[in-house]
């Protein structure tokens, strides 16, 4: 990438995230009307770090306003880096985090809802200052490894990339809210809520005649169960397109397979056994045993030989049960439990001007959770894009696929929150729409840049006919 379009990306890259990092600070943007208030605001500036109302302040308060200023630190430090500057980069990137952060706390002075803090100051300096210091080691010490790492995926086998991603997610997911424990008091919990009753709810404790809290929250549910069955058919396709077209015949293919298909489901569960406030349940791994056979039966059942001969091309349509797929799994979980109603009591409080306010949700509820579930809403729409792109690229221009990419994401996402009006315990949020919409877009920007380093033009699935190339092959 030209150094003129990546310094170009990284400034716009910086002024979205603090513009992103504005509105969910001030949110939900109730002015001050009198100057009494402004004034009575000033009084309860909050001077002693790390202290609020005589108590300490909440690990989630402060790893929250480190982790929004962390992306900025790195941004900066990159930026600064490719525009040449040499010297004092952690303290340039620190100092803008600082101003921002500073002018911020300011203006919260004038905000309902918001309370004035050093301690927010202080943190979120710091998150700008490990956000840099992340860059750095980036730069040094693993850029160039990476780099090449990604190449090598993205010319020989791009669809481990994919799976790669599938897995970060669900690990991700799996170690909420990474509280790990491993005391013997939290064990004996795990153990004793840990569910070993296929298609059923009996926790282990309970069998063995302990007293275990909470059963009313303890339920077996037959539509969760089909959805996680839905997403790893979708995962065992790829897994097993995967194998046939990179790794059969070559060193640890079966050892790798086996991993994928098998170890991987109970080792996510064995992991959560680790974690407070999260149980192992034998229901999880069974379906994603049971998915991802699925997906290995749908793929011998319509896969050819001819789509894996060099002297083929290999089209989307390999994919068209995949593809249809994955549309169903957007609208399944976007309407999980399907227990829609029309009662007036449902609607009256779904339908609440707030929610046509982005991050208004956020705002009310912070925690890792909410931070997943926008990884979650991102990641599944960023395939709608490369979708899109594969299909009109060789009749639209770049821009007008994005634009394509940009309208589905948010329509299918404005698609989904509208009926979650009728859903009970659900709630139509805009914000989840216009993630749908951000990962679609970056699914097609993905696939531009993918397309103009990496296929010369080719087909995106044509390229990887490149993976029947020993010596092009990765290892």
């Amino acid at each position: 990438m030209p150094q003129d379009q990546t310094l170009r990306y990284l400034k716009y890259s910086i002024v979205i995230f603090s513009l992103f990092i504005i509105y969910n600070t001030l949110i939900p943007f109730h002015f001050y009307t009198s100057f009494s208030k402004v004034m009575r605001d000033l009084d309860m500036v909050n001077l002693t770090p790390f202290m609020r109302k005589g108590k300490l302040n909440s690990l989630t308060d402060i790893a929250g306003n480190l982790l929004l200023f962390m992306p900025l630190g790195f941004l900066l430090y990159l930026y600064f880096i490719e525009k040449g500057s040499k010297t004092g980069l952690i303290l340039r990137s620190v100092l803008r985090g600082f101003l921002l952060s500073l002018a911020i706390e300011i203006s919260q002075l004038f905000f309902k809802y918001r309370i004035t803090s050093v301690t927010d100051l202080i943190n979120n300096s710091l998150g700008t200052f490990f956000g840099a210091l992340a860059a750095r080691i980036y730069l040094r010490s693993f850029a160039q490894k990476l780099k090449r790492l990604l190449h090598n995926i993205l010319k020989n086998e791009p669809l481990t990339l994919f799976i790669f991603l599938i897995i970060l997610v669900q690990l991700f997911s799996s170690l909420l809210p990474f509280n790990v424990s491993i005391t013997v008091s939290d064990l004996k919990k795990s153990a004793a809520y840990s569910n070993i009753t296929p298609f059923g709810m009996q926790p282990l404790g309970l069998l063995l005649g302990a007293h275990v809290k909470h059963l009313d929250k303890l339920r077996f549910s037959w539509v969760e169960f089909n959805g996680n069955v839905l997403f790893y058919l979708f995962y065992g396709y790829l897994v097993m397109y995967a194998y046939r077209a990179y790794w059969r015949g070559r060193k640890y293919a079966a050892l790798k397979l086996f991993s994928l298909m098998i170890l991987y489901f109970p080792a996510m569960e064995f992991i959560q056994f680790f974690i407070r406030s999260r149980f192992s349940d034998i229901n999880d791994i069974i379906s994603g045993l049971i998915g991802a056979a699925l997906g290995a039966l749908l793929f011998y059942a319509v896969k050819k030989e001819s789509w894996f001969r060099r002297t083929d091309k290999l089209e989307l349509r390999h994919f068209k049960f995949l593809i249809g797929l994955y549309y169903l799994y957007i609208l399944y979980q976007g309407f999980q439990p399907f227990n829609f109603t029309t009662q007036s009591s449902v609607l009256a409080l779904n339908l609440k001007i707030h929610n046509l306010a982005p991050f208004y949700a956020y705002f009310k509820v912070t925690s890792l959770w909410n931070i997943y579930d926008i990884v979650e809403t991102f990641f599944l729409a960023a395939p709608l894009g490369i979708i899109l792109s594969v299909h009109f690229g060789a009749e639209k221009s770049q821009r007008q696929v994005e634009s394509y990419s940009l309208t589905a994401g948010l329509l299918i996402g404005a698609f989904i929150e509208i009926g979650q009006i009728f859903l009970p315990g659900r709630t139509g949020d805009i914000t989840d729409a216009l993630i749908m919409a951000a990962g679609a877009l970056s699914g097609a920007v993905f696939y531009a840049y993918y397309e103009k380093n990496y296929l010369s033009g080719q087909n995106f699935l044509a390229s990887l006919e490149n993976a029947f190339d020993p010596e092009a092959r990765f290892d």
